[in-house]
């Protein structure tokens, strides 16, 4: 009986030793985001400063992706780009938003 008590109590200080790891872990940089907490971009920040072709999900709050197509590179803000091997680059950022795409670069034809 004394055994199994002893058994329950390290296994038990086994598991609040893993979840207070995983914890203090999560608090410096969590590897999954719920989307309700957005993917640590503050809302009003924009990592472009304009969108022609802005891409939405009917979500709520709605996911916003901008892909429009840039020559030479991304804006400065982008933490994800993707361009093409050729010269110059075409470039898109890929960075997702939780908010609309913000004001277009050109005038709707």
């Amino acid at each position: 009986m004394m055994r199994s008590t002893y058994l329950v109590v390290a296994l038990l200080a086994s598991v609040l030793l893993v979840v207070s790891f995983c914890n203090a872990q999560d608090q410096e940089k969590p590897d999954l985001l719920l989307p309700s907490q957005g993917d640590g971009m503050e809302v009003g920040k924009k990592p472009w400063p304009c969108c022609d072709m802005c891409r939405c999900t009917k979500s709520m709050p709605p996911q916003c992706q901008c892909d429009d197509v840039l020559v030479g590179g991304c804006h400065r803000n982008c933490k994800s780009c993707i361009c093409t091997l050729s010269i110059p680059p075409y470039c898109t950022c890929t960075d997702v938003i939780y908010e609309d795409c913000g004001k277009r670069c050109h005038r709707e034809e």
